[in-house]
């Protein structure tokens, strides 16, 4: 479980600031009447607090762990926490176990307080701070089951249907919808006084007011997921690949600017000005060592133009930024994340036969024509 990094980010500050506001006063003049010695208690309670919400989040960096999905970070912000993984995970078990002890770790923690609870004095301060946290806790355990993204129950829900189905889009799409419903009916439960014709509780309007719209974008985020998961299946790089040329290292400038009259370059250019700027220089033992913007070959003087090697006017290119063109589905995005640039040689059995722009993979992913 070590070596995961935790940040607190400062919008926590909020929640401890907000627990003193409203905690403090009611043990400060309350019926303990404990004075500044209240709020004392208050800043334990937000303690305590964050250690439950860290308690969270360490389990389900460690359950993760042990399934095989290790935890990049954790944060504990305004809305509570978050685990970064590494990767998705690939079962839909593994992702359910991954969810389920998030919650199961606050419930666990409210039975330890209440059961210390029971050992103490009732109407002493720490059993106050232990009811409170007892309270916190079964609240964030309950609230969190609820089957709706971005809450742990939504991904319980989502594996569900994964595993029903067989696609885990399917069940991403039906667990963001859940979290939809889940966000407008937080608001509504706010706004229920109004119709029974009561004043509404100012906490629950603020609770609801903080809670509603991230649950709606969490939701909101997650569908959005799931339709560029099921685009990213559909990536083929001999489908999003642009012609290009291909010159040798030891070409001249002269023989660039015929590669540009060559009939493929015509025909294309007559459709699409612009898309042939790609012409790949390649080393004597196969590597892409170079590329040439063809405004770059024709400022070149005519009488010097059979005489000026490309490679002296060419920009250097990564060798490792290559693509094989039968990479197809996930496995395209997973090939482009460890390579450098943003303009990739494609090569078919080790010969160079077009470009691959990572802004058109962009663009496909997000459903984007071009």
């Amino acid at each position: 479980m070590s070596g995961v990094p935790v940040f607190v980010a400062r919008s926590w500050l909020l929640i401890a600031a907000g627990v003193m506001v409203l905690y403090g006063p009611s043990l400060a003049g309350g019926g303990l009447d404990l004075g500044l010695l209240g709020y004392a208690v208050a800043a334990a309670y937000a303690v305590a607090l964050f250690l439950s919400v860290l308690v969270h989040e360490l389990a389900h960096a460690l359950v993760a762990q042990r399934v095989g999905l290790p935890a990049t970070h954790i944060v504990i912000n305004l809305w509570g926490g978050h685990t970064q993984f590494e990767t998705e995970a690939p079962t839909p078990g593994r992702s359910f176990a991954v969810a389920v002890v998030g919650p199961l770790s606050n419930g666990a923690l409210a039975v330890l307080a209440y059961v210390v609870l029971l050992t103490l004095d009732p109407f002493g301060v720490s059993a106050r701070l232990l009811l409170a946290v007892a309270v916190t806790n079964a609240f964030v355990a309950l609230f969190n089951v609820v089957p709706g993204l971005p809450l742990d129950g939504g991904r319980m829900l989502e594996a569900l249907v994964w595993r029903v189905t067989g696609d885990r889009g399917t069940g991403t799409v039906v667990a963001g919808w859940a979290g939809r419903i889940l966000a407008v009916a937080v608001v509504l439960l706010a706004l229920l006084p109004f119709a029974l014709g009561r004043p509404p509780s100012i906490l629950l309007v603020i609770w609801a007011v903080l809670v509603g719209p991230m649950l709606w974008s969490g939701a909101g985020q997650a569908i959005s997921s799931a339709g560029v998961r099921r685009r990213a299946q559909g990536l083929r790089v001999d489908r999003l690949l642009r012609p290009a040329g291909v010159v040798p290292l030891a070409a001249t400038v002269g023989d660039v600017l015929g590669v540009l009259t060559d009939p493929p370059f015509q025909e294309r250019g007559r459709h699409d000005q612009g898309w042939h700027t790609m012409i790949w220089v390649v080393a004597p033992d196969g590597r892409v060592v170079g590329v040439l913007d063809p405004s770059a070959a024709a400022s070149v003087p005519p009488e010097r133009r059979p005489f000026v090697a490309v490679g002296s006017v060419a920009a250097a290119h990564d060798p490792r930024a290559v693509v094989a063109v039968e990479l197809a589905g996930d496995d395209v995005v997973t090939a482009l994340r460890g390579l450098p640039g943003d303009v990739y040689a494609v090569l078919d059995r080790g010969r160079v036969v077009g470009s691959l722009h990572a802004t058109d993979v962009v663009a496909a992913l997000s459903g984007t024509p071009t």
